[in-house]
Formats: C-alpha cells, structure tokens, sequence
C-alpha cells in the first residue's frame, strides 16, 4: 500500500479553486504536484502532513509546497455539511511561471511550504479575508486575490512571523530526473500509510522495518534519515494527538483511550501526553470543556 497520488487538472484555469462541503473529512495520505492552501471552516479531527500529526478545529490553515503527503481526517459528521473547506491548489512554479518579475518574491516562502505550514494569528485573519472573496469573483479576481494571499504570507515569511509554524521536520521538494528520491519516497509512503492504518495496534520496530524491506538494525537510520525524526516519537506524536482529539470529543476513559491509541500501560500514556501537551491527559479534557 502506498500514499495515494492525485492527479489535478484545470487546463482552462492557472489555478483550481474548490469549495466543499460533506459529512466528514475522510481518506487517506495522498500528494500531488500542485502546491495547496487548505481553510477548514467546519470540523476538527487530526491533520497529517508529512511526518507530523497534529489534532485540528474550525479555522485551520495550512500551506503545503507540491508533493507533501497530507490528509485531514474527522469523525463522521451528524448533518450532510456537517464538514465545510476551502482549498486552493496550483503549480508550485506558478509565480515564477507568470514571467513577472515582481512575483519572484514568493520563491521564499514555496520554498518554506515543503514543510507545510500552518497559518495563525492575525495572519491567518488576514488570509482568510481574502479567500472570503473568491466565491463571487470572476476568473481574472480569483487570480488577483490569490496574488494577494501569497503576498501577505510572503511577507511574513520576510519579516520571521512565529505565525507561520513549520509542521513536518523534513523537507518535501519534487522528484528529480534520473535520481533515486522517487524510490525512496515510495518506501516512505508505504510506511506512513501502514503506521496510520495500524496506529491503535500493538505493533514492534521489527514490524515497521518489515514494510519497507530493511532489517531492525538499520530500520532507525533510514527512517531518521528519510523523515527527520525518530520512528518511536513520529508513533507517539501520531498516538497522543488521537488521543487529544478523543479526550475532547468522547466520553471514554483515559485507561480506553490509552489502550485505543495503541498504549498497553497507562502510566506511559500519561507520559508521553505529557511531554507533548504539558499536561496530564485528565488536565487537556478539563481546559477543553
């Protein structure tokens, strides 16, 4: 099984513009060659991008450079619209490829967004504003405001705004001609897609150095390598961010969340929850409500 690769077409258009609206957000990691700016305006759930994995709510905002694996996922909606997004997509050269020179500005921040970036404060404010306007503009707008969204990133990226967060550790940046990143993207996609189907379950090292051919042994410097993190904290990123999306939305015990997120011990579950959020998994449910 591998990540799950979309193919985008708008031959009329430099630039794809969808709205949706639907009962849940659901699928599987999946990439492609455009670059994408994502606003969810209904729902929550856990965001992947990449190696990182984090829960996220109404508003989100994410940038993502061409060919960063990414999914939002979400519990099943009570109402047909209960989930609602807008998304942008074009190609990842599409300032350079307009051949104005103003627009090389903006090979900056593309370059950025093959971490994915999430888009926060007053600058997510500001972004959001400007999409508002794409459903009653014409063709010619719609270019103009997406101008406009990339300028104003653009220039928060210039001026270091801690509202532009990196989310995955390793970068993402297009196959080259001739080299060997198309392989072992492949290998990588395998895993990532193997660890989020079986993330509840009780699985080894030895099991995920299986799926993708290499022994034990080497298994912890190819993935180090490939992702830019350890495999044993990518899992209990993976794991403590389904569990914060179910301490907030569920009426199950800790000690059935922990063993659902794939945690035999209690005491490790709180552990590692800890370390990512702060607090204890009891504190992150009583702040939620």
């Amino acid at each position: 099984m591998k990540i799950e690769r979309e193919r985008i077409q708008h031959p009329d258009a430099s630039m794809r513009w969808v709205q949706l609206q639907q009962a849940s957000f659901r699928g599987g990691l999946h990439r492609h060659s455009h670059a994408e700016l994502t606003w969810i305006q209904r729902g929550h759930g856990l965001r992947w991008v990449g190696d990182h994995v984090e829960p996220f709510a109404d508003g989100d905002l994410v940038l993502l450079g061409p060919e960063v694996a990414h999914v939002w996922l979400s519990a099943q909606g009570s109402t047909p619209r209960a989930c609602a997004a807008t998304v942008l997509q074009f190609p990842g050269d599409w300032a350079a490829s307009t051949g104005l020179p103003e627009l090389r500005r903006l090979s900056p921040l593309m370059g950025r967004a093959a971490h994915g970036l999430a888009i926060e404060g007053q600058l997510r404010e500001q972004v959001q504003s400007a999409m508002r306007r794409l459903a009653q503009a014409d063709a010619p707008r719609r270019v103009a405001l997406l101008i406009e969204v990339l300028a104003v990133l653009a220039q928060g990226h210039a001026q270091r705004s801690p509202e532009l967060r990196p989310l995955a550790a390793q970068a993402c940046a297009p196959d080259a001609d001739g080299s060997s990143l198309a392989a072992r993207r492949q290998r990588v996609d395998r895993l990532m897609r193997w660890v989020q189907a079986h993330l509840g379950d009780d699985f080894t090292v030895s099991d995920a150095a299986a799926q993708v051919g290499v022994s034990t042994a080497a298994f912890a410097r190819f993935f180090r390598r490939e992702v830019g993190k350890g495999f044993v904290d990518f899992v209990n990123d993976a794991r403590c961010s389904w569990a914060a999306l179910r301490l907030v939305e569920g009426r199950e015990s800790i000690a059935e969340i922990a063993q659902g997120c794939g945690y035999g011990s209690l005491s490790n579950f709180g552990e590692q929850f800890r370390r990512r959020y702060g607090v204890s998994p009891r504190e992150y449910r009583q702040a939620a409500r």
